[in-house]
């Protein structure tokens, strides 16, 4: 009985990793900022406000308790990188990290991630609470402004890299 589950639950998982979109290398490379080994950024394809990212590890896990240590620091890392190029790119100064774990509280997708949403200065949080409740009818971003967005981030992030270089020189 034993072997029969381990069989199953090895075959379902990778069926499930399968069916995900953040296992998929078609999605990775359409919305992607940000690729090291252990974790990826991409631009969310509805974004709720400009500059709203996604934080995901490589590894197909569902739930955060699942990481690893090391995938958390780089998953932690990979944060603060997209806060500095964000805050650069849309000039925002705030945001707010949405990571959930499991279907009861909203986990849509079976592949543990964070949202990386930000804030402008000013901007009331009954805004930012309208956004969320209208969010259901947000169109997807088309190709072109998907592209526009993720060099945006990505230019960012390299002028961050090159502007830390030369303070730490």
């Amino acid at each position: 009985m034993k072997k029969i589950l381990f069989i199953f639950l090895i075959f379902s998982s990778f069926v499930f990793a399968e069916n995900c979109p953040f296992c998929d290398r078609k999605v990775i490379d359409y919305q992607k900022y940000y690729e090291d080994d252990i974790s990826f950024g991409l631009y969310e394809y509805r974004p709720l406000v400009d500059g709203h990212c996604l934080i995901i590890p490589k590894r197909h896990v569902q739930r955060f308790e699942e990481l690893d240590s090391n995938e958390i620091t780089a998953l932690y890392e990979l944060i603060k990188k997209t806060n500095v190029a964000v805050q650069k790119a849309y000039n925002t100064s705030s945001y707010m990290l949405l990571q959930k774990n499991g279907k009861s509280v909203g986990q849509t997708v079976d592949h543990l991630h964070f949202h990386y949403i930000p804030g402008k200065e000013n901007t009331s949080g009954f805004w930012f609470i309208m956004k969320f409740l209208f969010y259901p009818l947000k169109q997807k971003i088309n190709p072109s402004q998907m592209q526009k967005a993720t060099n945006k981030i990505v230019r960012a992030l390299d002028s961050s890299i090159d502007t830390s270089n030369q303070i730490s020189r």
